[in-house]
Order: C-alpha cells, then structure tokens, then sequence
C-alpha cells in the first residue's frame, strides 16, 4: 500500500509553483524572495529547490504559497518528515485544522519521537474538541520522553476538568524539569484551588507573577526555528543599516530602518529599543513611550530600554518619570556611567543636588573619562567659586571628545580667567571655538569669540 501510494503521489499533478507576493515588503525582503522563487522555477522538480521557496513564503506569512509548495514536495519526496511537517505548519497557520492535522498526524507516524511535530498535533486536536485524542497523542510522547515539561504541563491541562489529582501530578512533574514554566505554574494554582488547596494556589500564583512574562515554546522545534532565523537575517541586515544611519545622525532615515526590521520581525526588540532614542530625538514622546513598553515587553531585563526612556522623558521635561526609569535601567546595571550621569541631571532638575552628585561621582567611578560627568563635577565646583577643584574635572571633560566638548571648553576658559592665567583661558577658548564650529553650534562659537576673541 505504501508503494502504491508513493506512486499515486509521484504521478498525480503536481500543484502550480506559486508566484511571491512582493508589494508591501521591504526590499531586502523582496529579493530573498526572488532568489528562492527564481531557483525553484528553474528547477521545478527539485523537492529542496521547491521547499525552501515555500520556507522563505512561510517565514513571511504567505502561508497559501507555502502550502502549495510544500505539497508540490510532498508528491516529489513523499516520505520527507521535513515536507509533511511544514505542510502542517502551514495549513495551521491559515486555521484549516483538518489539512493540518491531517499533514501533522503522517509526520508523527513517519517520526513517532519528534516533540515538536506531536505537541503541534496534540495542541490542533485539543482545539478542535477531540480532547481524547489529543491525551492519546501526549501520552505517547511521554512514553519516548517522561522529561517533557511541553508534555507534561499539556496532559495535566487536559486532565484537569476530570482528574484534578493525576493532573496535578503532571503539572508538578513538569515544574520539577522547569520550574520557571509560567503557565504551568497557573495551571497548577488552579488545579490546586479547584481541590480547595487555597495557600498552595496562592503560592504557586505568587511564583507566576515572578516569573518572565515573554512567552516561550518550551520544547525545541528546529524547523521553525530555521524559519525564524531566515526573518532574523533579513532583519539585522536592516538593522544594520539603521544603526550606521542613527550614528551618522540621519534620524528620520534611521526612524524608518528601524520600522522596516520590524515589519519584518515585531519581536526584534533592540529596533524598538533604538526607536525609544529616535522618537525621544524628534520630540515625539508618545511614540517613545509606545516602543520602550513594546521593548519591555519582549524583554523586561534589558537595561538599555529604560535608559533611553529616560532620556527621552528628560528631554520632554517630565522629570520625575526620568528618574524612575534611569534607576530601573541602573537596578539592572548599576555600573553604567551614562545611567548615573544622566539620573544626576535629572535630580538637579528637581532640586536635589547632593543626591546628583553622588551619581555623579558613581558615573566617573565606572568610567573616569566620562566627559558628562566630569564636566558637571566641574560646573558644580565653579559655580561655588572652587576654582582650583573644577579645573581637574573640566580638563577631563574636554579630554574625550563629545557633542558637549565646546561647551566643557567654554567653561573650563572661563574657570582659567577667573584664576587670572588668560593666556590658558584664551588658548582653550581657541579650541572650544573650532570645536562649536566643527559641531555646527554657531552661537556658541559667536559666543566663545565675542568674550574672549581668541
């Protein structure tokens, strides 16, 4: 049967190689696939030519495409698990629960221990109501693999509503594997509180809201994952681009990099990271606000996101919301000098001095040369009179080139007159000037000429 069958397959007609959609899609994202398409097409009956077009369709959403690839390589290679199993993915992905279950059940049975396509399987026929079939499925799998913390924590949400105790058995089997599983840990507490188990609910609740929030597979699944990596690719290439853009201060050609990554991937958190500094840059700090909480979101330990809202907040002149998220920023690294720099300018915003300083000086304990911090320690000295005591931190300042270093410069010929060494005081004044005049800061240049007229 099963020759006649591969035969049946092999001779039937094959399904139309589909045409890419390629309106709307970046470039870079066009051109992957028109390579993919342009191989397949001249290769028709290459079952890997053929499925990694569909891969590529796949991996950006053009699900019908990729199901009439993939079925196109199921009649060329009839027994490939790669081909039968993406064909599930695919029919899923459009919600055609029967194609999908039906593609997903002859993977299983081509490969009885592969995790991924099972659970993918078990998850379809539990949504489907066939909840029986679905512990069949699972059961099997942990027969292959009692480990499974995917496994387990599914029997034990398909065993709840009808025995609560062998549910919690397996919901607690799967927390011993991983016990950072949150939404085992859910599960659990309410099977726990259906049996009245109200303190141990409670704890396992406490437990969930620990836990990271970002959602997780749990179990490994190479396919997909090569799929994800054929976005990330397209992705950082973009990236790329952005950063090298944002660095050169072309902000609103960066501002639209950074968008098109994530067309391409709206997981890509350090793009929306980087459009936090963007939109804090143009002035805008409600879009800011919106992809620092889609940043924190994907990622709530990435210290760079709270920092560059806290900049942008300064920026806007909410103070207050600045020094909370640059001491977020900094309770995830309490070694970033740029952090504490800029926490102390916000509390000199309001008011509190002393406290500045402190960060001030942590800042230039991380980083010596930090030319920010240094020239506020400086500020600070002069502003008391203290001479003497600003020059060090002044000449620190000016030091390490900066978009601030005219303006550190400015200070530090200002703080040498009034110590009566004019002839320092002009000479810095000189290179202060050619600095405003480098950096496009023409007032200040006019300025720095007209007091000191170096």
């Amino acid at each position: 049967m099963a020759v006649t069958l591969a035969w049946a397959c092999t001779n039937a007609p094959l399904p139309p190689l589909p045409e890419p959609v390629l309106d709307g899609s970046a470039e870079v994202v066009r051109a992957q696939l028109r390579e993919a398409w342009t191989k397949a097409d001249a290769d028709p009956t290459n079952a890997v030519a053929v499925g990694e077009f569909g891969e590529v369709l796949l991996a950006y959403g053009q699900f019908d495409g990729a199901t009439l690839c993939f079925r196109r390589c199921r009649q060329l290679e009839p027994e490939s698990f790669r081909w039968t199993y993406l064909l599930g993915v695919a029919e899923a992905s459009l919600g055609r629960s029967d194609a999908a279950s039906q593609a997903l059940s002859e993977a299983v049975a081509m490969r009885p221990r592969d995790l991924a396509a099972a659970i993918r399987l078990a998850d379809l026929l539990e949504q489907s109501g066939e909840e029986s079939q679905a512990r069949k499925v699972i059961e099997k799998i942990l027969e292959a693999d009692p480990s499974s913390s995917a496994a387990r924590y599914r029997l034990g949400r398909l065993l709840a509503a009808r025995e609560a105790g062998l549910a919690i058995s397996h919901l607690e089997a799967a927390l011993e594997v991983e016990p950072g599983y949150r939404e085992a840990l859910y599960a659990l507490a309410n099977a726990y509180r259906a049996q009245g188990r109200e303190d141990d609910a409670k704890e396992q609740l406490r437990l969930y809201e620990q836990t990271d929030p970002a959602p997780r597979r749990h179990y490994a699944d190479p396919l997909v994952d090569s799929l994800d990596s054929i976005r990330r690719g397209s992705a950082q290439s973009v990236f790329n681009e952005g950063h090298a853009l944002q660095e050169r201060g072309e902000i609103t050609a960066a501002r639209a990099a950074y968008e098109t990554v994530l067309e391409i991937d709206p997981d890509y958190v350090q793009a929306h990271v980087n459009l936090v500094s963007v939109f804090g840059q143009m002035g805008d700090p409600d879009q800011a606000r919106r992809h620092y909480q889609l940043a924190v979101a994907l990622d709530p330990g990435i210290a760079e996101a709270h920092y560059n809202y806290g900049v942008s907040l300064h920026f806007a002149g909410d103070f207050e919301g600045a020094e909370r998220a640059f001491r977020k920023a900094l309770a995830i690294n309490d070694q970033n000098a740029d952090a504490h720099g800029n926490l102390a300018t916000t509390l000199e915003q309001l008011g509190r001095g002393a406290e500045a300083e402190r960060h001030y000086r942590l800042a230039l304990q991380n980083n010596p040369s930090h030319p920010m911090a240094n020239f506020h320690l400086g500020r600070r000295f002069a502003e008391r009179g203290l001479y003497r005591q600003a020059v060090p931190y002044l000449e620190r300042a000016v030091a390490t080139e900066s978009p601030g270093t005219a303006l550190h410069g400015y200070l530090l010929a200002i703080v040498h007159r009034e110590l009566g060494d004019s002839e320092r005081a002009s000479e810095v004044a000189r290179a202060a000037q050619h600095h405003a005049r480098s950096q496009n800061q023409a007032q200040l240049a006019q300025k720095i000429a007209a007091e000191f007229r170096p």
